[in-house]
């Protein structure tokens, strides 16, 4: 019974979930051939001012260094 766990930044949508969650699914049965419904996603929506880098919070870099990528406005 894999468990997936995606931290990612708010923003992304519900059609973007259910992609990312049916992909990560799908790519995990075909690695271990278990069946999908023993796999597990579980996705987190952290707040750029909750994720930092180098000592920097994602919110405080100038726009070109943020990452991860943020979901379109």
């Amino acid at each position: 019974m894999p468990i997936v766990t995606v931290d990612w930044w708010t923003g992304f949508g519900e059609d973007e979930r259910r992609r990312l969650v049916r992909s990560l699914t799908d790519s995990v049965v075909e690695v271990t051939g278990c069946r999908p419904d023993s796999v597990t996603v579980i996705v987190r929506d952290i707040a750029p001012d909750h994720w930092a880098r180098g000592g920097v919070l994602a919110h405080d870099r100038p726009k070109a260094q943020s990452e991860p990528s943020t979901p379109e406005a």
